[in-house]
């Protein structure tokens, strides 16, 4: 019987004057204390990160203090220019703003309240990343994450420190950046890539150091090498920044006119993070803080050790329900098996204690499996140092057993066979393994070179093995295998896509799930359909002598009884599954049900039981087998469930709960719904993230698309980075050194997501939609009012609501009653008011008589609103540019909103003589063939009705010139585009080189607290069979850079020399007019 085992792709605010309070590292000897970060330097003093919080240490005593105590992750704590005050960025309120503080901890001072974008992934940083402070240390100077084409990007502001709106410095988009020391320039990578870990690396959006001179509005761009220099910096009037142009990053000096002069000879790790004071910078590298003295060139490592108790790492009792990744359910249903955290447990139906039968807190069980005869569990292990397969008595007495010892790959799960006496799993070299429990024989069965073998069953006598392998015309096709020859076969064909396959009871048949319709749905656009709702349950005969299911029913008289000895001897006879393979084929037929999408299908002798995908949900089904009626719903919005070896339970998931229920239809989830309170483990994080940072190794190794790692030693690897695991105190300290280890493979797309660390409630702040400006009356001026889509929920723009009286001019009285007057920054008022009512007194004058009110509801984000803006100003610059001959539109990426942009912007536009397709900020998603596909159709004739204009086929496509717009924030799918658009010669290419990041995601296993990190697991090469693309990008057939001060100005250079071009092009070939010939008047 199939089992489903999912393990594959789930205080007070701040301590005012906290005191010296020391916390613990693990033993480092006499040596500082590692993982130190965000550093800044004034004089003699260093402030920094710890373990989620602030500290400030004095250079020369290496004694530290602490200065904020918070659940939630402060960052990026900058000295003021006088060095008496630390400007910071933290969570304390449940959205990330920035504060200013005494050095001592004291006089916390809350300086903005715009709503933050949220969590991102740790590639993505953080909002609001304060970098510096104006040279009179009256306003903070903060990077917020505020532009229209993506949530990670920011731009700079100026933040008053005594309260008010940031103010945007003249600077469309920055990295890190830094105020010269008169603050008249400013110091800066346009490119952000700071928390990117891809090292060596060279594509499009490798940073170089710009100046803005802030008084004349002008740039000048000091670096222009192909390797990466960011995180530029000024001490005093000399310019130093960090570069890998020597493929390690260290700190060079800038010379006007001359190549720059290397300060530091890093050769093992990365100097990163370099911030400058008024004598000297710090930076990290290797995990530890050094300190560059410009006097005398030469850099320090400084000596902080912090002592006494983390928090983060003190033992804590959590329940792991959301960290379910494997499920079974005893033979008789009346314990469930779960893989939840590392650990394996059993839960009873309905009464009794959860037992946790494997108790290894210092190692990860997984993919769990309940035996048949219900005497054991089988799972994966990694307590030898690699995945092996155990079994282990289901109430957790006794001694386990260890059956494999050859562990160097990942394996998947391991299910057991109807006897109880042997298993079958495969592994990430596509090979499928029996393995005898008894003498811990394995036995090779198939391999397979297009995919991973996933999808294997049992036959009920233990002898066969069922499977599906992936045809080169990527279909799926159902192999069974031999245990006993080791002799794999095809059962069905090439010319099917068929896959999950799955034995009933009683040997007769072979139940599969098969895409054999080729239903489809017309285009409310255009005439164009997709093939969909492909899949049924299928059924075949194992061999002639099976029963046909269904059969012709006709009661006729019975002549004779069977006697007891014949029921005794037909009882007793061994079951032996034989199978006919010639002429399986003709042996399917569909089951009862309509055509759909299924998946996860199982059987027992009388029932098949299906999850069904319908209205974005799964509805479990049930198939009678001895009834030819269509299927019915055994529970609804089911994600998996098992069923048990006696066919009698069922195991359903729903969200994170779980339920036992009869194998019946029309069951009540929540009345049989499983207890799983004290489904808990004591974390003890020091363990646990241990055994994490090997996981995320081994998953890189494994998943990883070049077996080699791109020529790493990957032990080597392993070994180079353990030190910095172990100094580990927070959560984000772990995300920090797999992105190191990810950074080595020197490939896009190997990204870290985050695990459990600790979270802040979050407080839905409002936004209405708006910009302002805080007029001299002490009220607040809408100086723009972003207009949205209010259709569409997601661009809904509050003061265009039907009903909302207000204009772009107008002036907000009050919110809510209380007057605007009594705050400095209108967002102050907006605090907790997401999706809620609120009432805004309005005038078109500053005083309250002639005042109005309207409700209106804000919103979270003003994102999209930006981004439509931005949108619609580039299509009025064309349309004006080119006397409205060319068409524009914008792809925000390539995945779902990508897609619908194109095809939302395309279709209006195929009537215009040549079109601009911006890929600047594509952040990629899908692989665009379908995209380029539609951009790429051309008029294949023409119909002429009577009394009509000619109509084409296809409807929709564009004939005329094209150009695409890029650069090196077109990323993935947004390499792809650019690349697809100049294979098919569709038009010039216009900006600068694009990201280059084509080797690509496909999905991974997890870590145990639900972190991730995904391996690139494949490459893109051209039809010639070379690599392409990664770590190079697709460079412009036109050079355009986008200055700053142009962008600033309102100007676009890029767009305008796309508009030049394909006027030129227009001129040279005109778009023809089509007009139907005068029809004929006779035919001799």
């Amino acid at each position: 019987m199939k089992k489903i085992l999912y393990s594959k792709p789930s205080k007070g605010l701040l301590a005012t004057l906290v005191g010296a309070v020391f916390l613990s590292t693990p033993a480092l000897g006499n040596d500082s204390t590692r993982l130190l970060r965000f550093a800044d330097i004034h004089k003699d003093k260093v402030t920094f990160v710890y373990s989620g919080d602030i500290y400030v240490a004095d250079i020369n005593s290496g004694k530290s203090t602490r200065l904020t105590s918070h659940k939630g992750m402060e960052t990026f704590p900058k000295f003021s220019r006088k060095g008496d005050k630390i400007a910071f960025a933290a969570e304390f309120n449940g959205s990330r703003q920035v504060y200013t503080m005494n050095l001592d901890g004291s006089g916390v001072n809350q300086i903005t309240y715009y709503n933050d974008v949220g969590p991102m992934p740790p590639r993505g940083g953080y909002d609001y990343r304060v970098m510096d402070w104006s040279a009179d240390d009256k306003h903070v100077l903060v990077r917020g994450n505020r532009l229209p084409w993506g949530v990670r990007m920011g731009r700079p502001y100026l933040v008053p420190v005594d309260g008010g709106l940031a103010e945007p410095l003249a600077v469309p988009e920055t990295g890190g950046g830094m105020l010269s020391p008169d603050g008249k320039k400013y110091l800066y990578t346009p490119i952000d890539r700071e928390f990117r870990t891809w090292k060596r690396y060279r594509g499009g959006r490798a940073q170089d150091v710009w100046i803005y001179d802030l008084e004349n509005n002008t740039s000048e761009q000091l670096t222009t090498n192909r390797a990466t220099d960011n995180q530029p910096v000024w001490v005093g009037d000399k310019i130093y920044f960090l570069s890998d142009r020597e493929y390690t990053l260290n700190l060079f000096e800038y010379q006007k006119g001359s190549a720059p002069l290397k300060r530091t000879q890093h050769k093992d790790h990365d100097a990163l993070w370099a911030s400058a004071g008024p004598e000297a910078l710090v930076y990290e590298q290797n995990g530890f803080l050094w300190r560059f003295d410009p006097a005398s060139n030469q850099s320090k490592k400084l000596n902080i050790k912090i002592n006494g108790n983390a928090e983060h790492l003190m033992p804590q009792f959590k329940n792991v329900t959301a960290q379910i990744e494997s499920m079974d359910i005893s033979k008789d249903g009346n314990r469930a098996v779960f893989g939840a955290r590392g650990e394996i447990f059993t839960v009873p139906a309905k009464n009794g204690e959860i037992r946790n039968v494997s108790n290894t807190p210092n190692a990860r069980e997984i993919s769990v499996s309940w035996s048949p005869d219900g005497k054991n569990v089988a799972y994966l292990s990694d307590k030898s140092g690699e995945y092996e397969i155990y079994i282990r008595a289901q109430n957790g007495q006794g001694k386990e057993q260890r059956l494999t010892t050859d562990g160097s790959i990942w394996r998947f799960a391991p299910v057991w066979s109807p006897d109880s006496k042997k298993l079958v799993f495969s592994d990430k070299n596509q090979t499928l393994w029996s393995l005898t429990v008894k003498n811990k024989k394995l036995t090779r069965l198939d391999r397979s070179d297009t995919n991973d073998i996933e999808d294997y069953t049992w036959s009920p006598d233990s002898q066969w093995v069922a499977y599906t392998k992936q045809e080169d015309n990527g279909y799926g096709s159902i192999w069974v295998a031999n245990v006993k020859s080791g002799k794999a076969q095809r059962l069905t064909s090439a010319n099917t896509s068929d896959q999950e396959p799955v034995f009933d009871a009683n040997g007769n048949y072979l139940f599969f799930l098969s895409n054999r319709d080729y239903n489809f749905s017309f285009s409310s656009y255009e005439f164009n359909y997709l093939y969909h709702q492909a899949t049924r349950v299928y059924a075949a005969q194992l061999n002639a002598k099976a029963p046909a299911l269904f059969p012709h029913k006709s009661d006729e008289v019975s002549l004779t009884a069977a006697s007891k000895e014949e029921d005794k001897d037909k009882k007793s006879k061994k079951l032996e599954v034989e199978i006919d393979f010639a002429g399986f084929d003709s042996r399917v037929i569909a089951l009862p049900g309509d055509a759909g999408n299924y998946n996860n299908l199982q059987a027992n002798g009388k029932q098949a039981f299906v999850l069904r995908n319908q209205n974005s949900q799964n509805d479990l089904q049930i198939i009678d087998l001895q009834k030819n009626e269509k299927p019915k719903v055994v529970a609804e919005n089911i994600r998996d469930y098992s069923l048990s070896d006696d066919g009698k339970k069922l195991l359903l998931r729903r969200g994170n709960d779980f339920a036992i229920v009869d194998a019946k239809a029309e069951q009540k989830f929540d009345k049989t719904k499983l207890n799983l309170t004290n489904l808990t483990l004591k974390i003890d994080p020091k363990i646990e993230w241990q055994q994490m940072y090997v996981d995320g190794w081994r998953i890189l190794r494994d998943w990883f698309y070049d077996p080699n790692t791109h020529g790493n030693d990957w032990l080597q690897i392993r070994s180079k980075y353990q030190p910095w695991a172990d100094a580990a105190t927070h959560r984000t300290d772990l995300d920090y050194v797999f992105g190191e280890i990810a950074g080595e493979l020197n490939a896009g797309h190997v990204y870290v997501n985050a695990g459990d660390q600790p979270r802040v409630d979050s407080r839905k702040h409002g936004l209405l939609g708006a910009e302002f400006s805080h007029d001299k009356s002490g009220y607040f001026k809408i100086n723009k009012i972003f207009a949205g889509e209010n259709w569409h929920d997601a661009f809904r723009s509050p003061l265009t609501q039907p009903g909302v009286k207000v204009s772009e001019g107008d002036f907000i009285l009050a919110i809510n009653g209380h007057s605007t007057k009594q705050v400095n920054n209108i967002y102050q008022l907006l605090e907790d008011t997401q999706n809620r009512t609120i009432t805004l007194t309005l005038n078109s004058r500053p005083r309250i008589k002639g005042s109005w009110t309207a409700q209106v509801k804000p919103i979270a984000r003003e994102h999209n609103l930006r981004y439509l803006d931005w949108v619609n100003q580039r299509a009025a610059m064309v349309e004006k540019l080119s006397g409205g001959r060319i068409g524009y539109l914008h792809l925000p990426n390539t995945a779902t909103d990508g897609n619908r942009e194109l095809f939302k912007r395309f279709l209006p536009q195929v009537t215009k003589d040549a079109l601009i397709i911006d890929d600047r900020y594509n952040g990629g998603g899908f692989i665009p063939d379908r995209m380029i596909e539609l951009l790429s159709r051309k008029t294949l004739n023409y119909w002429k009705f009577r009394g009509l204009k000619p109509n084409a086929t296809p409807l929709i496509a564009h004939d005329g010139p094209k150009a695409m717009l890029i650069n090196g924030y077109s990323s993935s799918g947004g390499d792809a585009l650019p690349y697809y658009f100049r294979k098919l010669g569709l038009g010039k290419l216009v900006g600068t080189r694009t990201w280059g990041g084509l080797i690509g995601i496909s999905g991974n296993p997890g870590l145990a607290d639900g972190g991730l990190l995904l391996a690139a697991t494949f490459r893109t090469m051209d039809t010639d069979g070379n690599w392409i693309v990664e770590n190079v990008g697709v460079s412009p057939d036109i050079e355009v850079l986008d200055r700053p001060e142009l962008i600033n100005a309102g100007k676009d250079p890029s767009l305008e020399r796309a508009v030049k071009e394909l006027l030129i092009e227009l001129e040279a070939n005109p778009r023809k007019s089509i007009k139907a010939p005068k029809p004929p008047t006779n035919f001799k």
